[in-house]
């Protein structure tokens, strides 16, 4: 755990703490209407916030650092501020930085925001969040962060917002929890952003978000959904070492993404659209995995997502029993590509096909042994044909000869109904060895 203390830093000139002139000071009305911004001195900023008193268009001279507890509400808006500490203050009513600019804050040693903070549309340089505590709502709407940000320990009780905030640099959670929502979404990140040892109780939302740089979330804790729908990530997302909860889902949904880094056992039945039963769009997010896995050459994980994208796709199909040719062709896909081989990703799935096949129509020959064309004195077994030994070995040779020559290894036709079954054999026979074929060469060849 990291519990070096952070170095402050007071890099303001120290000749511009001194008070003003009365003939420089500004009225916030003038300010405002002119578009300048005072100037405040930092023990004045301090009280006038220790007050409650809203602080517009000002610029505080000198290290604001803030301590105890303050129970007003905190609001300033269009402020910059040079040096900013809050260390271990407690605020018991929310707090408001409003488009403000803080060069190096670092808000640290369990502070605690008991009604919320916003920064909306702020910026700040250099920040640093470590050992904090936000009961109420957190909103980072449209932040621009500027060089690197790191936010360490920090508490989210209730939603936390970054919905299009900027990250000029690198970006670092680290054992942090939110209990709430997350909502990342639409943030641009211009360098690499990483999750650490974080916990997410509620849903962590990246739909929009475009990372320039690697996206890793190393041996966090996930709970809720995980939406990278439309997001942009350029860069490899490291997912591999993430814990997930019972109710855990993804979703991929038209991301462009072609380097994450996940197993299939932890995609296995988590995909939102497809636990929705949307499989048109489960189909799309399957496809997508299906080239991630390709450009990482993991033929295995490539063959999984393949199948499953199959199978979505055959069940987002339309069908309906007024056209009942739609639903045959479903039950003979189901039955021959899905069951069979599943779509030419397991050959060895086609021999246990094959097997079952040539077993079940064994059963029909020896039942029905009297109508097989039997050549006189080429029976197996001394006796009649109708005898137990003799049914199974006739039923098994006609049922592989049909399986694997087709009507050609028969001299001679059958009687009556057996013809059929052994022309549905054939056909079966030349399709199963068909997929067998396709299926081991696409394994060989990759």
């Amino acid at each position: 755990m990291d519990t070096t203390e952070p170095i402050e830093r007071d890099e303001t000139p120290r000749p511009s703490e001194s008070e003003p002139n009365a003939c420089d000071r500004v009225s916030d009305a003038e300010a405002q209407r002119n578009g300048s911004r005072k100037e405040l001195r930092a023990d004045e900023a301090e009280q006038k916030i220790r007050d409650g008193v809203p602080i517009n268009h000002a610029v505080i001279v000198g290290r604001l650092r803030l301590r105890g507890t303050f129970e007003k509400a905190v609001r300033l808006q269009n402020v910059e501020i040079p040096n900013l500490i809050i260390d271990g203050a407690v605020f018991a009513e929310e707090v408001v930085f409003r488009s403000c600019r803080l060069n190096r804050p670092i808000i640290q040693r369990k502070t605690r925001f008991d009604g919320g903070l916003s920064m909306q549309g702020s910026e700040l340089l250099r920040a640093k969040f470590d050992d904090v505590k936000i009961q109420g709502k957190a909103n980072f709407q449209s932040v621009r962060f500027r060089s690197k940000l790191d936010i360490l320990r920090v508490r989210f009780f209730e939603a936390v917002n970054f919905w299009e905030a900027r990250f000029d640099g690198w970006v670092d959670f680290k054992m942090c929890r939110f209990d709430g929502l997350a909502d990342f979404r639409s943030i641009c990140a211009d360098e690499g952003f990483s999750i650490r040892t974080c916990h997410f109780a509620g849903d962590f939302l990246v739909r929009g978000a475009s990372v320039a740089k690697k996206f890793e979330f190393n041996d966090s804790v996930f709970e809720g959904m995980i939406d990278f729908s439309k997001a942009k990530l350029n860069d490899y997302v490291y997912l591999e070492s993430i814990t997930l909860g019972d109710g855990a889902r993804f979703a991929f949904w038209n991301a462009v993404a072609e380097r994450v880094q996940i197993r299939p056992e932890q995609l296995e039945g988590r995909i939102a659209s497809e636990c929705e039963n949307d499989h048109a769009k489960a189909m799309c997010e399957y496809g997508l995995l299906k080239r991630n896995y390709e450009a990482l050459h993991r033929h295995e994980e490539e063959d999984w997502a393949f199948y499953h994208f199959k199978v979505n796709e055959r069940r987002s199909k339309p069908r309906a029993w007024t056209r009942p040719w739609s639903k045959l062709s479903q039950a003979f896909e189901w039955l021959v590509l899905d069951l069979g081989c599943r779509y030419g990703t397991s050959p060895f799935r086609t021999v246990a096909a094959a097997a079952v096949m040539i077993v079940a129509f064994s059963l029909v020959y020896m039942m029905g042994v009297t109508l097989l064309p039997l050549e006189a004195g080429k029976i197996p077994f001394d006796g009649e044909p109708t005898t137990l030994a003799n049914r199974v070995v006739i039923g098994l040779v006609t049922s592989v000869s049909a399986f694997t020559d087709g009507l050609g290894s028969l001299r001679e036709t059958a009687k009556g109904w057996m013809n059929l079954f052994l022309v549905a054999e054939s056909l079966l026979g030349t399709l199963v060895w068909g997929l067998f074929i396709v299926a081991f060469s696409r394994k060989v060849i990759r």
